[in-house]
């Protein structure tokens, strides 16, 4: 029953589907009760003032119902007391009204009963269920003995009351000794799962630094290839150090010399989209800027961090393959969308040959934008060149 509920859920929900089993039960046998005195005073068995004994048995029946509503100590022990009062006078005015009814080993006097063991109890374990039963039926044959000695009548155990009893301990009893046999085929589903979860978030970081490394290294090495013989520039170098540092996830050391950049609230001149820009024209690429510059605010953080970087692969590809020194970037907006177009006008290629194994245009372009939602469109042919479309959504969207 608790096969594929969490260890610290599956305790509440068996105890509560118990009670609230065991509850409705009771509820039909006052029910029961009602019908059965009904049915013997048309037959003639019963006398007419038996109808009187019914009556005491609603109270029982109101508190079973806010039972079922919701299940309080405070509700629990209020039904068994008021349900021992209730059976005393049920059984007092019944052998009252009937004097053919010798002794109390009868069914109609053990519905009751039935209902007192039946109350289910508030507890979350089997041993609290097996207390409240036990403390209900001990509770009703109390009130029954009263009952039966009030009505100068025998007192005699019933065999259906005390059997419902022992159905109801036996079925508690189960439920706890088997308790912790099912929660080791649970646990087990649970590790699974979360294995399996463990192994694809390993996966996806380990993608995403491929992806970073992937595109550091390619960027750097085109840069380095594109400088002159000798000492690297010293904007150059400092650019690897912080690429480096970023790869390492270590701070920028103390005396790192401050960015001459705007502020950073400025969102164009703070953003990845910027920089590769500026990267590219390090390397020796002419990169004209078009379009929109501020739409970049309307994007998420970890939208501008992805369209930055696959700016960056995509200039780092107009420089390795494309034989154009020039490209484009355009940015547009729309009502819930903002898009990043780069345009070159070198060789081309034919999009629907391109290798599934290579990392620029797969993993560092396409993965990366869809991982925030957003969408890439490839257009190139030999000869024509390439126009690439990245289309994310917006921080409102």
């Amino acid at each position: 029953m608790s096969l594929g509920l969490p260890s610290h859920l599956s305790r509440a929900a068996n105890s509560k589907a118990l009670a609230v089993a065991a509850r409705w039960a009771a509820l039909v046998c006052l029910v029961m009760a009602i019908v059965n005195v009904a049915i013997s005073t048309v037959g003639g068995t019963t006398g007419v003032g038996s109808w009187i004994s019914t009556l005491v048995l609603m109270p029982m029946i109101l508190l079973l119902l806010l039972l079922s509503r919701g299940r309080t100590v405070a509700l629990t022990v209020a039904y068994l007391l008021v349900g021992a009062v209730c059976t005393f006078l049920y059984v007092y005015l019944l052998f009252e009204s009937t004097p053919t009814y010798r002794d109390t080993n009868l069914f109609v006097v053990a519905l009751p009963v039935v209902a007192m063991t039946l109350v289910g109890g508030t507890g979350t374990g089997a041993l609290a269920g097996i207390l409240w039963a036990t403390l209900g039926f001990a509770l009703a044959e109390a009130a029954v003995l009263l009952g039966a000695t009030a009505a100068e009548r025998v007192f005699r155990p019933d065999a259906i009351s005390l059997g419902a009893y022992l159905l109801l301990v036996g079925i508690l009893a189960f439920d706890g000794l088997t308790r912790g046999t099912r929660s080791r085929p649970q646990s087990a589903i649970h590790r699974a799962v979360r294995d399996a979860r463990l192994v694809d978030l390993r996966r996806e970081l380990l993608a995403e630094s491929t992806a970073d490394l992937h595109d550091t290294v390619l960027s750097e090495l085109a840069a380095v290839a594109a400088t002159e013989s000798g000492e690297l520039p010293q904007r150059l170098r400092a650019r690897i150090e912080s690429d480096l540092r970023a790869l390492g996830g270590t701070a920028p050391p103390a005396d790192a010399s401050p960015s001459t950049a705007p502020p950073d609230d400025d969102s164009w001149y703070g953003s990845e989209l910027r920089r590769a820009i500026e990267d590219a024209r390090d390397e020796g690429l002419a990169v004209d800027v078009s379009g929109d510059r501020e739409a970049v605010a309307r994007l998420t953080d970890d939208s501008r961090r992805a369209v930055g970087l696959a700016v960056r692969q995509c200039l780092v590809n107009v420089l390795r393959h494309s034989g154009s020194a020039t490209a484009e970037v355009a940015v547009s907006s729309g009502d819930s969308s903002v898009s990043v177009m780069v345009v070159d006008g070198g060789r081309g290629f034919a999009v629907a040959s391109t290798s599934a194994d290579r990392l620029g245009l797969r993993q560092s372009v396409h993965d990366r934008i869809s991982k925030v939602g957003g969408t890439v469109t490839v257009y190139s042919s030999e000869d024509v060149g390439t126009t690439v479309i990245m289309t994310l959504p917006t921080e409102a969207a």
